[in-house]
């Protein structure tokens, strides 16, 4: 884990490493490892603090009753968890968060954190432009669902995805099942607006 690239996180942008360390090593934060398919968060679990990967990638996704399940997000090290949801009257956390390889990730309580960006403004500063940034995110993904429909969500896809190599992850990306996704490739590419 190179604490270097955590100061290259959002909250964290400005301050020393010396600062960085006495934040994150401080007592009662916690270091937890995790193995590729371990389940970091659950679904509706509370938030206790701040959740920081520094190191390995996981997968933000839902699921619902049926067992229909769509990927928020993937996430690389170094980035916070969930940072939205700290402070929040209903801190939970609103996706399964899934080890895609394997992971380091840092738990800071949230009284330690909150006492910490008092101390340190510029990481309050920081920390408020991240969880607004985030807002942005969130809600440019909700008006996709939401406004555009399937084969307009697939071609914005594949303006920044070239190509598709793995039909079932797309599907759960744009929360869809995998044969409705062949489905709207297909009268894509009919349409000659892609090529198979």
């Amino acid at each position: 884990m190179e604490l270097t690239g955590l100061l290259q996180v959002a909250p964290f942008q400005g301050m020393k490493e010396e600062e960085l360390i006495a934040f994150l090593f401080g007592v009662p934060n916690s270091l937890k490892h995790f193995e590729t398919g371990d389940v970091i968060a659950r679904q509706g679990s509370l938030c206790k603090g701040l959740y920081i990967l520094a190191s390995g990638s996981v997968r933000a996704g839902m699921i619902n009753d049926e067992g229909k399940e769509l990927t928020v997000e993937e996430i690389d090290a170094p980035n916070l968890l969930a940072s939205g949801f700290i402070f929040a009257t209903e801190n939970r956390f609103p996706v399964n968060v899934e080890a895609v390889e394997p992971c380091e990730v840092f738990i800071i309580g949230k009284e330690r954190f909150l006492e910490f960006m008092h101390l340190h403004p510029l990481m309050m500063q920081n920390f408020l432009k991240d969880i607004s940034d985030r807002s942005v995110f969130l809600s440019r993904k909700l008006n996709e669902f939401a406004l555009l429909n399937l084969k307009a969500r697939l071609l914005k896809y594949l303006e920044t995805h070239p190509a598709i190599h793995n039909q079932q992850e797309v599907a759960q990306k744009l929360g869809v099942t995998r044969p409705s996704l062949a489905r709207a490739l297909s009268e894509l590419a009919n349409e000659g607006r892609i090529k198979k």
